[in-house]
């Protein structure tokens, strides 16, 4: 669309050369030839194009000038849109001239949230809602001022709130680097702001294209396109965020194309819960977002805050960044917002639960401004776990919600379930093994042993035994033979404080030196505390995860056996290397290590409360770890009293289904029985 001043010119005709200019009769006879040449070709089209920038108006040109361009609807709407380019310059000099943003020095001195908030709808106004070419460069900057002006209030609001931890601290150094990479640059938000179909992707269920209000139409002349654009946003936001807003919303969208409903009371309580889930999340996202929540002051409800003038595209894009990335930083909240949908689903209402003083009116329900700390009740996990379904790999993310080791074990049972996939160290084959380390894992998550890792290094076809090596030997007719050896070892913790299981699994572990090394480290304990037992030199010591020796004996074709005497082994890999590192570049980094560092993905990197670790290696060298976490499950299945003697798979089996079964009854007691069952493995063995 041409801007003001755009316009083109008409070319004055040209002057007639001296002595050369056609007669009178010359002259009419050319003017009336143009006129049947005109009369002859094709009406000119509008110029116009339409949303997709790419289409051209198919209507005749009728209105323009000096020459038609456009049609009379476009021309009319054009008129309305030029006359806002000159009201909005006014506005552009009235701020260049004096009326500048404020700094984030000035911001910070601001002490009262009225002034702040004033200030904020100021900015709103002059630099944000009025999309001016000549300001573009300062939008960024604009809305980095909004949003500093906004927090700058919301912290004088609510000067105590317990998790705006970013704010007042309360979050560790590894939340607070997650926050920041979950978060959205100024730019990148503008950008999604101006382009709502990238929400389509996501985990939670919204509108998909098809479902979105149809563009404006093309109209009369007289609308204005800025009003009409706003309507026609307002539309689009209310359509994606209508399943926050009433039940029968939320179910349609919940049960896409098959629009079934509940067939039972239990079903539709399932269903209830979830849409009080994704209601408290909303208004948690809300409270803790200090943009959000200074808008959302004196609303009554989600449609009330979305039909507000303030709610604008990027306050869409800045709440669906949270709203659809509910496993990243959000996580936390999210398990907050099951807790409330519990209580709300039995007492009808979020007050009714936790302290006065904590709660908080917001968009016609409650929020509590502190998270839940009371241990997470079973129901709560299954509801978690079902709406989110959480892919391979994550387990470590789902730390953070534990407040305690019974939370911890009450998360990895219910993945043990099924409800989370196996991590990628022991993940099931497409068929059944008795060998398979999942299998192994789930009792051992059930007994209330948590498996962070396993590893086992695999030894080259031709390293079976000692092999002849290129080192010069000493005595004469004999050569150099190299002999390795390396452990499949695991990683986990068990229950800091004196338990009976706890104890009984550790003496199983004792009475088997053929079978198990085993290092234990408490969180309580001076640095690089560890107490040892396996079958090491001495008694309090455990073999290393891998070592080496030279010995020299006659060449042959068969690997000799190494004389018992005389040739010591020297340790490659240490199990304090396993757990502290080898700082060599480019070496092992340490369990302990990457746990002091906050390395990402590290299974405890966020946990909060003391554990002691152990890290148990075969005996054997170069085993399988699936043999070890066989091994170690019928350890712990036989210290639970699930199990006797020696491990048969025949044995192990029905041990096994004892223990998933009364975990199973223990875990989903809440549920009607009739809606679960369990499998055995007996059954496939």
């Amino acid at each position: 669309m041409p801007g003001p001043g755009n316009k083109r010119k008409a070319k004055a005709p040209a002057k007639a050369k001296a002595g050369g200019g056609n007669t009178k009769e010359e002259t009419q006879s050319a003017t009336t030839s143009g006129a049947k040449s005109h009369t002859n070709t094709s009406p000119t089209k509008c110029l116009t194009l339409e949303e997709d920038e790419v289409t051209r108006c198919g209507h005749t040109a009728t209105e323009g000038y000096p020459k038609p361009d456009r049609c009379k609807v476009h021309h009319g709407q054009y008129r309305t849109l030029y006359k806002k380019y000159k009201d909005a310059s006014k506005v552009v000099d009235d701020v260049k001239n004096g009326a500048e943003l404020p700094t984030k020095e000035h911001i910070g001195r601001y002490t009262d949230w009225h002034a702040s908030l004033e200030k904020a709808r100021w900015v709103l106004d002059d630099g944000h809602r009025r999309r001016l070419k000549l300001l573009e460069r300062e939008m960024v900057r604009a809305v980095d001022v909004l949003d500093a002006l906004q927090r700058r209030a919301y912290g004088l609001y609510q000067p105590g709130s317990a998790l705006h931890a970013t704010n007042n601290g309360t979050l560790s150094e590894a939340e607070v680097e997650l926050e920041k990479q979950s978060k959205q640059t100024t730019e990148e938000l503008m950008e999604s702001a101006r382009n709502p179909r990238a929400f389509r992707d996501s985990t939670l269920r919204i509108p998909k294209t098809n479902d979105l209000p149809e563009p404006i139409s093309p109209g009369v002349g007289d609308e204005d396109l800025i009003d009409m654009s706003l309507r026609d946003q307002k539309e689009r936001i209310i359509k994606v965020l209508e399943m926050l807003i009433d039940f029968e919303s939320f179910l349609n969208i919940s049960q896409g194309e098959s629009n079934a409903r509940p067939e039972s009371e239990h079903e539709k309580s399932m269903l209830e819960k979830q849409f009080f889930i994704y209601q408290q999340f909303a208004r948690r996202i809300i409270f803790h977002e200090p943009t959000l929540f200074m808008k959302s002051l004196g609303k009554v409800s989600f449609k009330d805050l979305i039909l507000s003038d303030d709610f604008s595209m990027e306050d869409l894009t800045k709440f669906l960044d949270l709203f659809l990335r509910p496993m990243e930083f959000p996580l936390k909240w999210f398990k907050d917002a099951v807790l409330d949908a519990l209580a709300i689903s039995r007492h009808g209402t979020a007050a009714n639960i936790g302290s006065v003083e904590d709660r908080f009116p917001l968009l016609g329900g409650w929020v509590f401004n502190r998270s839940h700390t009371a241990r997470m009740p079973n129901e709560a996990w299954w509801l978690l776990l079902k709406v989110l379904q959480p892919p391979a790999d994550v387990e470590n993310r789902f730390v953070r919600l534990c407040n305690n080791f019974e939370d911890l074990v009450g998360f990895l049972s219910f993945a043990a379930l099924g409800l989370v996939p196996n991590p990628t160290f022991c993940q099931t084959p497409s068929h059944f093994d008795a060998d398979d380390p999942g299998l192994s894992r789930k009792p051992l998550s059930q007994s209330g042993i948590i498996v962070a890792d396993m590893v086992s290094i695999d030894r080259p076809p031709h390293m079976r035994g000692p092999v002849p090596s290129t080192r010069r030997p000493t005595q004469r007719g004999c050569i150099v033979w190299a002999e390795v050896e390396a452990r499949a070892y695991m990683f986990g913790a068990v229950r800091h404080e004196r338990h009976e299981f706890v104890e009984a699994f550790l003496r199983e572990l004792r009475a088997r030196p053929d079978l198990f090394q085993v290092v234990l480290r408490s969180d309580t304990d001076p640095a690089r505390k560890v107490e040892m037992f396996g079958s090491g030199p001495s008694n309090n010591e455990a073999l290393p995860a891998m070592r080496a020796r030279n010995f020299e004996a006659p060449f042959s074709r068969s690997p000799p056996s190494p004389p018992s005497t005389g040739w010591t082994w020297q340790v490659a890999l240490s199990v304090m290397d396993v757990l502290y590192g080898t700082q060599k570049p480019m070496g092992l980094e340490g369990y302990l290590t990457a746990l002091e560092r906050q390395s990402k993905g590290w299974f405890f990197r966020f946990k909060t409360f003391p554990v002691t670790y152990f890290l148990i290696l075969d005996t054997v060298p170069y085993r399988d770890q699936s043999v070890l976490a066989r091994n170690v499950a019928w350890a712990a299945l036989r210290a639970g009293g699930y199990a006797d003697g020696e491990y048969t798979l025949r044995k192990y089996a029905v041990a096994s289904d004892k223990l998933f079964a009364r975990c199973a009854r223990e875990r989903l007691g809440w549920m009607p029985e009739e809606l679960w069952e369990t499998t055995k493995l007996q059954d496939q063995i």
